[in-house]
């Protein structure tokens, strides 16, 4: 089939984006893969210089010498926030194509990785319990005693992403069953386990607390019973986790760092969810955010703020 397109939403990292384009364009399938940049608004006075150079980087900069078969840039008059953005965007763009790769402006990709969520899409479209193609891997030991080249988990993943429209198009991103989830303990406590921390950012989002899509699409994955697949592997990095994004601070970094790799192309005979690295997926997050937490507190403490 063709290829996907790749979507990458960018905000007022101008650094980041020149970083994230450039490590796509390492990928030999860019000539054959239409490219769409959206640009959020500024969110207040204070953002505008920086949003407007990514757009001036984009526009004069980086398009005339592009090489992606075409790029779109759609820029935003007023700031939609990450999870509007990524919603809208997406949809609209996987509503032409069918399916769509997703990358934010903060992620560097390996040489490989168009080729990888080219192929890992084209294998698993007919095959109904897979929601989603991840390309990032949190770096558990467990992995290097691993010899297949994916697994599944229930965990949807957005730190470079792929999904097709007949998996999308249905989200329901109102989480009208919020109250009958919120009552049934066990359907809590499943989603829970999938990964660290995602009951309270659902119930976050929902007393309006906390502006996150990516909880609410990895909900849609549980609720339907969908998998994701993910590489042995990584085939991303978040360089990101150094304080300007949106929800990560500058700590999170050596947790969740992982080289990436290019390798073989996988062999996609895995089709069932691996409890075992599952749970090591969540053991590994969990001990690295309540970490980070604790370090936190600690400084808090130090400082009188606690």
């Amino acid at each position: 089939m063709d290829n996907a397109p790749v979507v990458v939403f960018a905000y007022n990292r101008k650094d980041k984006v020149e970083r994230c384009l450039e490590a796509l364009e390492t990928n030999s399938e860019c000539n054959k893969t239409a490219l769409y940049l959206f640009a959020d608004g500024a969110k207040s006075k204070k953002d505008e210089k920086e949003a407007t150079a990514v757009r001036d980087y984009i526009k004069k900069k980086y398009m005339p010498i592009s090489k992606f078969m075409k790029v779109n840039l759609i820029e935003s008059e007023y700031n939609k926030g990450l999870a509007n953005s990524i919603i809208g965007g997406v949809t609209e763009v996987i509503n032409q194509y069918g399916r769509a790769i997703v990358v934010e402006d903060d992620l560097v990709v390996a040489q490989d990785f168009l080729k990888y969520m080219n192929s890992a899409l084209d294998y698993y479209e007919n095959i109904p319990q897979i929601g989603s193609i991840s390309a990032y891997t949190v770096p558990i030991k467990a992995l290097k005693r691993y010899k297949k080249d994916v697994y599944m988990l229930r965990k949807g993943e957005c730190w470079g992403w792929a999904t097709w429209k007949n998996r999308w198009q249905n989200v329901d991103w109102e989480v009208t069953t919020f109250e009958t989830y919120k009552k049934n303990k066990n359907m809590r406590k499943e989603f829970a386990s999938i990964g660290y921390g995602f009951d309270s950012m659902l119930c976050e989002y929902m007393e309006g607390s906390l502006d996150a899509w990516a909880v609410r699409w990895c909900y849609h994955l549980y609720t339907k019973g969908l998998l994701t697949v993910y590489p042995r592997v990584s085939r991303v990095i978040n360089v990101g986790l150094d304080g300007t994004g949106t929800h990560c601070s500058g700590r999170t970094r050596r947790y969740f760092h992982m080289a990436i790799g290019s390798e073989l192309m996988p062999v996609y005979e895995v089709q069932d969810i691996n409890t075992k690295l599952e749970r090591a997926t969540w053991n590994y997050e969990a001990g690295a955010i309540f970490s980070i937490e604790r370090l936190q507190a600690c400084i808090r403490r130090m400082f009188g703020s606690a």
